[in-house]
């Protein structure tokens, strides 16, 4: 179950990191200009992805185990939860290594305004999680409730 819940972990930050690379720098007027950013960046992004998503497992799989050994709604209400806090990681990860990386991206000049657009992009990507995470908890709820013991 513990791999498991590492390899989906990544496999679902490494999705997201994807699309922030193919749609990360659009705006309202070329939602659907759907461009890689470089191998570098993209690189980068990857390796932030694996980063949140083993993080948001290993803190799953410490305080949450016997949870997820319980009914179905059980796991399904943690992996929301795991998802969402994910995608608030994510945000904020992707973000910094934007900032610090991309030569294109606008980079906030005083503290106070770092600080408040990393928390305005940490409700987005806690919201996005939420939202990928009603849809993607089913199927893993179910396939984690194979994983637990029999009594």
């Amino acid at each position: 179950m513990r791999i498991f819940l590492m390899a989906a972990a990544v496999l679902i930050a490494l999705s997201n990191a994807i699309l922030y690379s193919l749609i990360g720098n659009n705006t309202f007027t070329n939602l659907f200009d759907f461009h890689l950013d470089p191998w570098s960046l993209c690189a980068l992004y990857a390796l932030c992805a694996i980063f949140a998503g083993l993080m948001v497992a290993g803190v799953l799989i410490s305080l949450a185990e016997k949870i997820l050994r319980e009914s179905f709604f059980a796991r399904y209400g943690v992996m929301v939860l795991a998802i969402c806090f994910g995608g608030a990681i994510l945000a904020i990860l992707l973000t910094t290594v934007t900032y610090l990386f991309d030569d294109a991206a606008y980079v906030p000049r005083a503290t106070s305004e770092t600080i408040y657009t990393l928390v305005l992009v940490t409700i987005p990507g806690a919201t996005l999680g939420a939202i990928e995470g009603v849809i993607l908890a089913f199927p893993l709820a179910w396939l984690l409730g194979l994983f637990k013991e029999r009594d």
